[in-house]
């Protein structure tokens, strides 16, 4: 029943996760379009202008005849610009005209003849003009009373968006293929640099990293869930089958009933537990805060599990030599310490220690607990915070997996980091750091 439930919800997360990509990816895209193509018409219009400017300081020190000459030498140089240049007398007659092969048109022109028809080039220049104001055009006026025009041709629009088009269909691509085969391994491709369509690809791509990883998460979640569901749901089904058989013993029937109750408050527990993590990682729990001395906190947690250390003959110590006071919720911070003592003790062997460690650094207050332990993976340092992840070796072990996530859950409610890491001994080293 939980493996159809499982796939369903990952499913519906993956396809929601794509939907949303998809609505932002275009939203962005229009606003980006529009962006570029305002800039873009700046950017040639303040090029024309330079370039009027340009020639008619040359034609104010030389005439046409320098003006021409420059004109020559640019169209001869295959890495210049062409631009659209003529100059006009006050009663619009031609002085100089040079114009771009691409503002050239031409047409065939059929001249019939008796019994055949001869068809010749004709060659007109087209001043391009559309809706979209595809070219941009400046004037000057001239010191002899002339009129200098300059035009540029702005790049069509085909080319022109032609690398934001790619972009944007490899983004489509990319969502039809996590909406049709839910492979959320699959990334947008797109260029390498420092350009804006290749930022724009690295962030949709770290986008879908994100998301591919909560989705993740998710379905590891689930699977540990099931699996951790599984046992207690099979036990409470057997108890509860054998106090339903007929002719029971009325003894055997109360205990069966009595061990139905522990395993029903065993799994309300864990969800419970589930409900706390889920609210304080979305920021939800409510936090009474007060300024606490934390040895009173750590040495509490020592004398609650005492009597467990003793029956595993660990020693625990406690290493506090000064007040270390801080804002916190006692209640809240209790569990912290209480979930990272309960987990030294677990896998610490008989005949081990454990130690607690209290300071002050740099504005923060640090609490260390270690063991001398198997340690912690450096692979897994980062998954045992996540909600019911156990490890293999953790299997054997009693716990619902959630005793880490909560304890990294209330640490950052409070504005603070745990981690994970070695300790000198050879075992775990868990570090909480609190502000204040």
């Amino acid at each position: 029943m939980l493996e159809p439930l499982r796939q369903s919800l990952a499913l519906r997360l993956a396809l929601q996760y794509a939907l949303v990509f998809a609505f932002f990816a275009t939203a962005l895209g229009g606003a980006l379009y529009w962006t570029l193509a305002e800039a873009l018409e700046n950017r040639e219009q303040a090029a024309v202008q330079a370039r009027a400017t340009e020639l008619a300081g040359l034609y104010a020190r030389g005439g046409a005849a320098l003006l021409r000459a420059r004109l020559d030498r640019d169209s001869a140089a295959p890495s210049t610009r062409a631009f659209f240049v003529r100059v006009l007398r006050p009663n619009n007659e031609l002085i100089l005209v040079s114009v771009p092969p691409d503002w050239i048109e031409t047409q065939l022109e059929r001249i019939p003849f008796p019994g055949f028809t001869v068809t010749r080039p004709t060659y007109a220049v087209r001043v391009p003009q559309s809706a979209l104001r595809d070219y941009a055009i400046a004037t000057r006026e001239l010191p002899d009373g002339n009129t200098l025009q300059v035009g540029l041709l702005v790049e069509s629009q085909a080319v022109l968006f032609a690398p934001l088009r790619r972009a944007f269909t490899a983004v489509a691509d990319t969502t039809r293929r996590i909406l049709a085969t839910g492979d959320l391994a699959a990334r947008v491709p797109g260029p390498e640099g420092t350009g804006e369509l290749a930022a724009l690809v690295r962030q949709l791509n770290t986008l879908l990293e994100r998301n591919a990883a909560h989705v993740t998460v998710l379905r590891e979640t689930l699977d540990n869930l099931a699996h951790d569901l599984r046992t207690p749901l099979t036990r409470l089904r057997g108890t509860a089958e054998l106090a339903i058989q007929d002719g029971g013993d009325p003894a055997e029937t109360r205990a069966a009933l009595a061990g139905c109750v522990e395993e029903t408050d065993r799994l309300l527990h864990l969800l419970e537990r589930l409900l706390d993590v889920s609210a304080a990682e979305a920021g939800a729990l409510k936090l009474n805060r007060e300024i606490v001395d934390l040895r009173a906190i750590t040495t509490r947690a020592v004398d609650l599990y005492r009597e467990v250390a003793e029956e595993k003959r660990i020693a625990v110590a406690l290493d506090q030599p000064a007040a270390v006071e801080c804002s916190v919720d006692a209640v809240r911070l209790g569990q912290v310490v209480n979930n990272l003592l309960d987990n030294a003790l677990k896998y610490t062997p008989a005949g081990g220690g454990v130690v607690l460690a209290l300071r002050r650094e740099a504005g923060h207050a640090v609490l260390t607990v270690t063991d001398n332990g198997p340690g912690i993976a450096p692979a897994e340092r980062e998954a045992v915070f996540r909600r019911l992840y156990r490890s293999d070796a953790s299997r054997s072990q009693r716990g619902l997996g959630l005793g880490l996530s909560m304890v990294k859950a209330i640490v950052e409610a409070h504005g603070g980091t745990v981690a994970a890491g070695d300790a000198p001994s050879g075992g775990a080293c868990l570090t909480v750091r609190l502000p204040g």
